[in-house]
């Protein structure tokens, strides 16, 4: 009986270690724009996405006050950064406000006089209310400027083409509109829902999903920023949670008994430790992600100008603000482009050769993602052999548990081997998502919180303090990590707010 608890524990430990080392495998390294707080605001009830590029999204309540402003690209970032907050503004001035800073900064101009608006309310009626009230103060706006702007509501080229791209993939999409797509695309960037559950939600839910999450990003929260904050999230917050869930393991098991909360705790430790090493895997695999830095090659970039008609000497209009020409930076000029375009040109085939162009560097840009995603796979594997190792000692350590014991924790084993069953056919059927390991760790993480539930009303007050104590001294002995984590996420917003103020002055000193 000891030795089967000295095993458990001591495969407990190395998942433990394993978790650790894999969270730290990551990705390369103020005036108020976004988030909310304004006074007298209620509840989000319509969405607006303006896209300029700069992209903005507003939420907005009933009253027509700005609830939440965001800027979803850098571009927007730039535009929004050290301006006074939006949030509690009506609606119309909140636009008038982004339409002149786009025209002062250079966003807005001869080449590139055409906003995309999208409006959504889960009454039609006030969408189509809000979405003119919004036209007619960008046109008002812009013309007090000097610069006639087209509002169009058909939604950016990117956007259609990954539109089109869903419904095609997804027939039982087919109906869906623009707008439900777009907003159900923006719950789902920050990986709490999945794009599949934020399309089932109803237009009410959605909305108040986009105001609850945009409220919490701050007006630095650049790209570079997120992945240097995400990658010291996981060297210190994951990996001392996951420390953190082994105690309920170490008390249990400190006086040898085959005890209810023993075999609890250990299958909520490898429930709990899967998911978080999964969770850890799904954003590690988000960097790869390589649109945002995969530089395109000469054979790509040229087939590109030609599907637009530009020629070599014009291949500075593809590249970003750091002179590289990626997918993201080729997309950014082509909803421009696209946009802007005059009404006489053949709009279809000069679509159809940039639709061909870009899925060509969409090829490229796979192959690097798979590339590199492959090299996490060890780290993936060692997750599912040892928690899959634990799970056979438990095996045999339930045949020696109290009857009354054998059919639950014979239940919660044959969940925990579903999800790994699922995690094994992700991972030998190739490169799997960050969508499917979050399902699959969403699952666990489910389980492993009602079987805590059930530890914790096994602890009298004697009990909870022990476990506590050890917790605090866990906590104790990374206090050095914990300084670490602090200065990285302090000097990542030092340097996301350096560039944002140097961008905005940069282009503020062009015009």
């Amino acid at each position: 009986m000891k030795k089967i608890l000295s095993m458990l524990l001591a495969l407990s430990m190395l998942l433990t270690s394993l978790f650790i080392c894999t969270s730290c495998l990551g990705g390369d390294g103020s005036g108020d724009g976004s988030g909310a707080g304004g006074s007298g605001v209620g509840e989000a009830s319509s969405f607006v996405s303006l896209d300029i590029n700069p992209e903005i999204i507003l939420t907005v309540d009933e009253n027509n006050l700005v609830v939440t402003v965001t800027g979803e690209n850098e571009d927007a970032l730039v535009l929004l950064y050290g301006e006074d907050t939006l949030v509690g503004k009506d609606a119309e001035v909140a636009v008038d406000k982004i339409i002149s800073l786009a025209v002062e900064l250079g966003y807005l101009t001869e080449d590139n006089k055409a906003v995309e608006l999208i409006v959504d309310n889960a009454n039609s009626e006030k969408a189509t209310e809000l979405l003119g009230k919004l036209k007619s103060k960008i046109t008002a706006t812009s013309e007090s400027t000097g610069l006639s702007v087209t509002v169009g509501t058909e939604g950016a080229y990117s956007l259609l083409r990954e539109y089109e791209a869903f419904k095609a993939a997804n027939p039982s999409f087919a109906e869906i509109s623009l707008s439900k797509y777009k907003m159900a695309l923006t719950a789902s960037e920050d990986g709490e829902l999945t794009l599949d559950a934020a399309l089932a939600l109803d237009d009410s839910a959605l909305i108040k999903n986009i105001s609850q999450a945009k409220a919490e990003v701050e007006a630095y929260y650049t790209d570079a920023y997120k992945e240097r904050h995400d990658e010291a999230m996981r060297v210190y917050n994951y990996a001392l949670d996951a420390e953190l869930d082994l105690v309920y393991a170490e008390y249990f098991s400190q006086n040898g008994q085959m005890s209810a909360g023993m075999f609890y705790s250990y299958i909520y430790q490898i429930s709990a430790l899967t998911a978080r090493g999964l969770y850890a895997a799904a954003d590690t695999i988000e960097f790869f992600d390589t649109t945002k830095n995969y530089e395109l090659d000469e054979t790509r970039v040229n087939a590109i100008l030609e599907s637009l008609g530009l020629s070599a000497t014009e291949t500075d209009k593809l590249k970003n603000e750091d002179g590289k020409i990626t997918l993201d930076s080729v997309l950014d000029y082509a909803d421009i482009y696209m946009k802007n375009l005059d009404t006489g040109v053949d709009k279809a085939a000069i679509k159809a050769a940039l639709d061909s162009a870009i899925a060509n560097a969409e090829i490229d840009v796979k192959a690097e993602a798979d590339r590199l995603a492959r090299e996490y796979a060890p780290q993936l594997e060692s997750i599912i052999t040892s928690s899959e190792a634990i799970k056979q000692v438990m095996e045999v350590a339930s045949m020696l548990a109290p009857p009354n014991l054998k059919t639950e924790i014979t239940t919660m084993l044959a969940d925990y081997e579903t999800a790994a069953t699922l995690l094994r056919e992700l991972v030998e059927g190739g490169t799997p998502t960050t969508e499917a390991l979050r399902e699959v760790a969403d699952g666990l993480d489910k389980k492993a919180k009602q079987i805590l539930v059930k530890i914790e009303g096994l602890l009298d007050a004697d009990a909870k303090a022990d476990i506590e104590a050890r917790k605090k001294s866990k906590r104790d002995a990374k206090a050095s990590e914990r300084e670490a984590f602090e200065e990285a996420i302090a000097s990542a917003r030092r340097d996301a707010e350096e560039r944002l103020n140097n961008l905005k002055s940069s282009r503020k000193n062009k015009q």
